[in-house]
């Protein structure tokens, strides 16, 4: 039975200025045909364009001065990077900002920040009708190809998280007219010049996004956290998890348990495109699973992705979405909080899923209290 789905904007975004009809006036003169790639439908070998050449191709004065920009930070990137897309899938308040971040970090990364965020809070299954614009989207930011980007290049204008987050993109935004970095041209030829692009994604269920996989520079992580931590923070750390796809757990076992599925398929067809990732294990070793991740990629332990862990993981900010603070002294604070009857209406939801995944089920309050959520995994 289809679920229905009740579609909020959320997490502290804003739809008045979403319709403001200045912004609209102005993205219509932004948004122009162009991007990076050929118009073919099928995926062909991406090969990486020389900077100079993406350079001398622009028309923009200012586009060209800071494409020049890039000099520099080009030579920090390791010699024989190869041109891969890590894609981070998972949900709500399972740690994947950390992780996103800590990969952007390197060098030779241009960073998708939740391009699926004009949702809201909704989850797209193979049911829902944007799944196949979703894909599409999808599929053409890792082509660095924005030219049908158009509602997703609207909703970022106003909304300036999902460039701010990408401090590469942002610092030369900051350097032109702001206008100009919202166009489709613009943008495709500023994502041309980097090898690497990383993706993070908590609002597809991992079925929507394999057709990704059909490229094999393509690299899907699916990160996952225990059910009944990711309900404790959505339920107690922030304010606009209010809609029943958001809050309650038997929409959140669904989608795990499928995603779980799903996996097992991918691992099957992909087994070196995809992998799994407990955020528990993220965070008691953060050096140590980011180099993994990473790794898995085709890509080094750059020292910024180190000198990014160093910084985050010794401040101490408790906003809902700071990425600074240690992970390893939080990750089992949930014990501390959750209701008794709020963990066994999450357990009885998940339990299935949450043995596979190694997460112990708790049968009594003293066993909340001990707080030994994390076991061995228990895939076949």
């Amino acid at each position: 039975m289809v679920r229905r789905r009740w579609v909020v904007m959320g997490c502290g975004v804003g739809l008045g200025g979403y319709l403001a009809l200045t912004a609209l006036t102005n993205l219509a003169a932004l948004t122009q045909l162009g991007g990076c790639e050929g118009s073919g439908s099928g995926w062909e070998q991406y090969t990486l364009p020389s900077l100079e050449g993406v350079i001398q191709a622009a028309q923009d004065l200012d586009v060209q001065r800071v494409l020049r920009t890039l000099a520099a930070q080009h030579t920090q990137v390791p010699q024989g990077t190869p041109p891969v897309r890590v894609v981070v899938s998972s949900t709500w308040r399972s740690g994947s900002t950390l992780l996103g971040e800590a990969l952007a970090a390197h060098p030779g990364v241009f960073y998708h920040y939740e391009p699926l965020m004009p949702l809201g809070l909704q989850q797209v299954g193979t049911s829902h009708p944007d799944q196949g614009a979703s894909v599409e989207l999808l599929r053409g930011l890792l082509r660095c190809n924005y030219r049908a980007a158009y509602n997703y290049l609207k909703f970022a204008y106003v909304n300036h998280d999902m460039f701010v987050r990408n401090p590469r993109l942002w610092a030369l935004c900051s350097a032109m007219p702001r206008s100009k970095c919202y166009a489709a041209d613009t943008l495709g030829r500023l994502c041309s010049v980097f090898p690497v692009h990383v993706m993070k994604i908590v609002r597809a269920r991992l079925e929507v996004l394999s057709p990704l996989l059909a490229d094999p520079q393509v690299r899907l992580v699916w990160l996952v956290r225990d059910p009944r931590a990711v309900i404790t923070s959505r339920t107690t750390s922030v304010t606009w998890c209010q809609n029943r796809a958001c809050s309650d757990p038997g929409y959140l076992c669904s989608d795990l348990a499928l995603d779980y599925t799903t996996f097992l398929e991918l691992k099957d067809d992909y087994p070196k495109q995809v992998m799994m990732l407990r955020y528990e294990d993220l965070a008691r070793h953060p050096y140590e699973k980011t180099r993994e991740v990473l790794e898995f990629a085709g890509l080094t332990f750059h020292q910024q992705v180190k000198s990014y862990l160093d910084d985050h993981l010794t401040s101490d900010e408790d906003a809902p979405w700071s990425t600074r603070h240690d992970p390893r002294t939080r990750v089992t604070r949930w014990t501390k909080i959750m209701k008794f009857k709020d963990l066994v209406h999450t357990q009885y939801h998940c339990h299935g899923v949450m043995r596979n995944l190694g997460y112990q089920l708790f049968t009594s309050e003293r066993d909340l209290e001990a707080g030994n959520a994390v076991g061995l995994l228990n895939l076949p």
